[in-house]
Parts: structure tokens; sequence; C-alpha cells
């Protein structure tokens, strides 16, 4: 019963991740390997959770269904394909991730059904270690560096952990023990994820900015920085396209007619900021602007009218920028004619 449940919770989880993965093209450039990878991952770990229902009826002498270390493969290498392209250039080549795909595949074919497990997830663990080095590389551009080396660790350290018990099962470690932990173990790495993207939302999108900064080789060479600059201009001047709250990178190179790289150095170079940086203080300065022009309006409806997502994140960046919350902003800058006259809504 407890399998059956452990395997319907990640499976929900496994959903919500994969919407999460189809609607990110609207927000950030992946390439073809990571969207297959992330696919490939989410079924692989919904495979191995309802598998390890079956897997805990095993006997002592039973060994488990190729379909399972096939299962274990499988995500490992779609875990590797997906965060590797999330931290490296998307023109980036795969060479790596095409060799690790290719040796997994070989590996669930050759490998007897009982040493899956932990060859598997061996082979995970070094794929979990290669990313950390990846991340490691992005610490001088992430505020959340310290946040997101941690979490991969703590993936490397699990799946060592999980290949070691596999290795002692069935000798030492009944099937049904080591199904559980294992279930548990899954649990706990999707609500893991979840927390991060709870506390970073835009973790995506300013993973990819720290990435074109990492990497950067310079690509404004042939364009015209200040033809550029004067469409940024207008679009947040005049169309105040801040306003959109799924505006990313991506989307924003595109009605720059950049890409994604380019616009990044742009922002840096010719404004000294990142895109985030550069999209919050604009919506921070018309939010500036409404609160004293609108005293009427509540605090939430200016925020969310230009372009933030919630009242937690339009507070954290308004003060950032200003020093103060909107409400007391508001009350310290409204003209003295107004404010024995009008209602201020917080």
């Amino acid at each position: 019963m407890l399998l059956t449940a452990l395997a319907g919770a990640c499976t929900a989880f496994a959903a919500l991740l994969a919407v999460a993965l189809v609607t990110a093209p609207s927000r950030m450039v992946m390439p073809w390997s990571a969207r297959v990878g992330g696919a490939v991952m989410l079924a692989g770990l919904t495979l191995t959770a309802w598998q390890h229902v079956g897997l805990a009826a095993l006997g002592a002498t039973d060994a488990p269904p190729w379909s399972y270390g096939a299962g274990l493969f499988a995500q490992s290498w779609g875990f590797y394909a997906l965060l590797s392209g999330v931290l490296q250039p998307a023109d980036r080549r795969r060479g790596l991730v095409i060799a690790g795909g290719a040796l997994s595949a070989a590996l669930a074919v050759l490998v007897p059904p009982i040493w899956a497990i932990p060859v598997s997830l061996t082979l995970g663990t070094a794929y979990a270690l290669h990313l950390g080095a990846l991340v490691y590389r992005l610490r001088a551009t992430r505020r959340w560096f310290r946040v997101e080396l941690p979490v991969v660790l703590a993936f490397a350290v699990m799946g060592l952990g999980v290949g070691v018990a596999g290795a002692l099962t069935p000798r030492a470690i009944p099937w049904d023990l080591f199904a559980l932990a294992y279930s548990v173990q899954m649990a706990a790495g999707f609500l893991l994820v979840s927390a991060l993207l709870l506390l970073v939302p835009d973790l995506a999108t300013k993973t990819q900015e720290a990435v074109s900064t990492s990497y950067a080789q310079s690509s404004l060479g042939r364009v015209d920085v200040a033809q550029a600059t004067e469409r940024l201009r207008r679009l947040f001047e005049d169309e105040h396209l801040y306003r959109d709250e799924d505006l990313g990178l991506a989307k924003l190179a595109r009605r720059v007619d950049l890409s994604p790289h380019q616009l990044s150095e742009l922002l840096n170079v010719r404004f000294g900021e990142s895109f985030s940086k550069f999209v919050r203080r604009h919506r921070v300065a018309a939010a500036s602007r409404m609160l004293i022009d609108e005293p009427r309006a509540s605090v939430l409806s200016v925020g969310l009218s230009v372009g933030f997502g919630s009242q937690s994140t339009f507070y954290a960046a308004f003060k950032e920028e200003t020093g103060l919350v909107p409400g007391e902003f508001r009350r310290r800058n409204l003209p003295s004619d107004h404010s024995g006259n009008v209602q201020v809504v917080d």
C-alpha cells in the first residue's frame, strides 16, 4: 500500500515537472538533447516508481526484470542530459551527452539484471558530479550558487547510496526494504526539486543568464549595438514590455532580433545589468509612478499591473531597488494635498 502511494506521488510530481518542461520554450532556450533528456528522465522515474511495487514481492534468489535496470539507466542519463543543457550554452557541443546516452543504452543491454542497480546508479553519481562541476563554474555569476551546488551533490550522494544498497540486495537487504527505501528517496528528491523551484521561481532564466556570462565570448561584433539598444528602449519605454509576467531572456531576444547570448552581453556591456535586474528596474520604476499617481489602487494591483507575478516578489524587488516597501514609499512620497483627501490603499 505504501509503495503504491509513493508511486502515485512520484507520478504526480513527474507530471507537474513535465508541464514545466513543455512550457519552458517561451522562457529560455534549451537544446534538443536537454528536452529529450527531461522526457526520458521523467519517464524512467515513473516506470521505476511503479516497478517497486512488484520488486517488493521478489524472493531472496530472484533478480529484478530487465526493464527495471533499463529504467534506471534511462533516468540517470536523462537527468544528466537535461541539466547539462541548462548549465551550458545552447550552442555548445553535446558530444559528452550523446556519448553518455550511448554508454547508458549499451550497459542497459549488456549488464546482467542483478548488477543493473549498482552499475546504473554509480554511473548516475558520475553524471551528478560532472553537473556539480558545471554549477561550480557559475559560482561567480550566480547568487544562488550555494543553494544549487548542494542540491546537485545531494543527488550524487543519494545515487551512490542507492547503488551501494543495490549491490547488497538481496543478499543482505531484502527486495521489499530496498524498494521502500528507494521509493522514499525518489519522493524526497521530487520534494527537494519542488522546494528549490518555489524558493527560486525564475531559477531557469537566472541560470541561463549566468551561463551566458560565464561562457561569454563577444558575440556583438556584427551587431548594430546602437540600433539594438534603441529597440530595447522602445520596447520598454514606449510599449512597456516589462508588464509581460512571462517575459524571459529568450522571448525578449526574439523581439530585439538577437540571440539570448547576444542580448545578455548587450545588457551587461551597455547597461551594466543582467536581464533580471534590467527588467526589475523598469518594473519598479513604473510601480513607483503608479503608487503616487493612483493612490486609490492597492499595492498588489500595482505590482501585478507592472509584471510581477505575486505580492512577495513585488515587495522583495521594490525594497531591493528603493530601500522601502511599496506602502511606505507611497506614504512618504504622496503629495501633502492628496494625503488628507484620499484614502491611501496598501
